[in-house]
């Protein structure tokens, strides 16, 4: 009796921690990217959406690992609400993302490869913030796989001249909407409709350092460049 007692118990147990983790679920797991190292592309990104399975609104937190990254590389999360440096790797409590039913919580990891080759393994655990036991993992793989599935096609991005003084152009192979400038502040100086053949002007700025972030059709963030302004001195 004790045993069928015991057995019910782990049971319903195992029941409700499934029950738990089925609230939400990860739309890609795992998330999974290759690309090929350019000096003028300084981060990557694996695009991941949490997508509720509730009929109640929860209150969502995430832990990053960096279970395998080359030396020299940091990784970062993005979600609904921040982007957050590289040493912030747990969520902080009073940031928890809202999950509404029948909606999505952005989980994007973004990693700086320095201008490295390399590879990275980051392992993305998400959770309640009334529950941290209960966690739903994700894995993040860059340059780790060259399976084809869930891997994005590589895209080929050229941005010149850099330093510019007057202008520069990009130049993309597909998937570009629109081009924004940030100065390093974050405040957004410039945008453009992005157009292969054209160039774009930025004689208004003054000089310094700005990135670039070129925006896709789904208008996710696909790259963030560095520009150095530099008006020609004689």
């Amino acid at each position: 009796m004790k045993s069928i007692l015991l057995f019910v118990a782990l049971f319903l147990t195992a029941t409700a921690m499934q029950a738990q983790v089925n609230k939400f679920e990860a739309r890609e797991s795992p998330c999974k990217i290759e690309f090929v190292t350019d000096p003028q592309v300084f981060e990557h990104v694996c695009y991941n959406k949490i997508e509720s399975k509730s009929t109640r609104r929860l209150q969502i937190l995430w832990e990053r690992v960096d279970f395998e990254i080359t030396e020299g590389w940091e990784a970062y999360v993005c979600d609904n609400l921040n982007c957050y440096p590289s040493f912030i790797t747990r969520c902080p409590e009073e940031n928890y993302n809202d999950l509404y039913p029948d909606s999505t919580v952005n989980m994007d990891v973004h990693v700086a490869d320095m201008g490295k080759e390399g590879a990275a393994h980051i392992i993305v655990y998400v959770f309640e913030l009334s529950d941290s036991l209960n966690k739903l993992k994700i894995d993040y793989l860059f340059n780790k796989s060259l399976g084809t599935n869930g891997v994005r096609k590589n895209q080929v991005i050229r941005m010149y001249p850099n330093p510019a003084q007057n202008s520069f152009h990009v130049e993309y192979n597909y998937g570009v909407s629109r081009i924004e400038l940030f100065n390093l502040m974050g405040k957004k100086v410039s945008g453009f409709q992005a157009q292969g053949s054209r160039s774009y002007d930025i004689s208004h700025l003054d000089d310094g350092i700005y990135l670039v972030r070129l925006i896709g059709t789904d208008q996710q963030v696909i790259k963030t460049l560095k520009l150095h302004k530099r008006a020609d001195r004689p």
